[in-house]
């Protein structure tokens, strides 16, 4: 017959145990969201000062500094802005890419989330060196290079194994929308629209 303190032993352990699979079986994604919203750093910026947070006047009004700077144009859809750039220190020969910005706002017309959508300017259907499943990898490292912080991880979303970049309260999603096309979802994940989804 099990004493008392034997009892206790085993009771014991057994959380013991149990604490420690759970450890172990928590995800790398939600060990790092809880790591970064720990520190409390707000990491708002997205691209040429427009922020996370920003009101739908201060974007459209640094967009219109931008374009007088002749650094963006509007894009092909009314609602982008596009920006159009070389980039040598990623690619081994000088490649031109097309980014589109749109943002999306709350009903308090605050940015929540920004969609940064990448594209060679010389795509075409037959080109397979210019496909998004090229363009994917060369946007990671393109974002760690602006990003600079925690590197990606993969996370299953919509039974999909996605590229994940957290740093603070800014998530960075990647995935690729169709051949020609890689998007970027930056969220706010503190933005009651995400927060749901911070422990997945």
């Amino acid at each position: 017959m099990m004493t008392i303190s034997k009892y206790l032993k085993f009771v014991i352990r057994i959380g013991c145990l149990i604490l420690f699979f759970g450890a172990c079986t928590q995800s790398e994604y939600s060990k790092l969201v809880k790591d970064e919203l720990r520190k409390g750093i707000r990491m708002d910026s997205v691209i040429f000062g427009i922020n996370l947070g920003d009101t739908r006047d201060e974007f459209y009004g640094k967009c219109f500094d931008l374009n007088k700077k002749q650094l963006v144009t509007q894009g092909p859809r009314g609602a982008t802005v596009q920006y159009l750039f070389t980039d040598s220190l990623i690619h081994k020969n000088p490649a031109s890419l097309r980014l589109l910005f749109i943002p999306a706002f709350d009903e308090k017309d605050i940015i929540k989330e920004i969609n940064l959508e990448f594209s060679y300017t010389a795509w075409a259907p037959w080109n397979t060196e210019l496909q998004s499943d090229r363009l994917i990898e060369k946007v990671k490292e393109i974002l760690m290079m602006w990003y600079k912080g925690n590197p990606f991880v993969t996370v299953k979303l919509d039974d999909q194994e996605l590229p994940v970049k957290v740093d603070g309260n800014r998530r960075l999603i990647v995935y690729i929308k169709d051949e020609q096309n890689v998007v970027v979802k930056v969220h706010d994940i503190l933005h009651p629209a995400y927060k749901h989804s911070i422990t997945k």
